[in-house]
């Protein structure tokens, strides 16, 4: 299955960089994660809750973040399983500034299998879409919260 999508941000590359890093941020905005730690191997282990269609479960699985030139590109790599099937992916991420803030153009490969793959190409592309479309509306408002944050801080001290 392959994706491919841009979300615009109202910041510039290194914060919307910086939020895309932060494991605390990224376990409050991405659908139905519930944990994210650090392994052995430079990577996260990832516990995430989902449902898609009549199937639900919770899945485990490890990300790690290659081909790194900060502020503008990375590669995520990824791979789960759990009950209702597995996915392996490779989420291509680039940051470009633009006139009022930041474009962020993305393109996904993923291999699904076992009873979540049964639900169909067009049906999967669509809830990963929507999916992909949370996030990043978490992640905004989540930067809002943040910088909002500071300013209040800012103005007070």
């Amino acid at each position: 299955m392959k994706l491919e999508g841009t979300a615009d941000f109202r910041y510039e590359p290194q914060d919307v960089w910086t939020a895309l890093h932060d494991v605390d941020i990224l376990v409050r905005t991405i659908p139905g994660c519930k944990s994210m730690e650090p392994d052995d191997e430079g990577g996260y282990v990832v516990a995430v809750s989902l449902g898609v269609a009549a199937i639900k479960g919770d899945y485990e699985g490890k990300v790690r973040v290659t081909d790194v030139d900060f502020p503008h590109h990375y590669v995520l790599d990824g791979e789960g399983a759990g009950t209702p099937g597995y996915i392996n992916m490779k989420v291509d991420c680039y940051l470009d500034t633009v006139v009022d803030g930041t474009l962020m153009r993305w393109s996904c490969d993923a291999e699904v299998g076992g009873l979540i793959a049964g639900i169909g190409g067009r049906v999967m592309t669509g809830i990963s879409k929507y999916m992909a479309k949370q996030f990043f509306k978490a992640l905004n408002d989540e930067m809002k919260n943040l910088f909002e944050e500071k300013k209040t801080k800012s103005a007070e001290g």
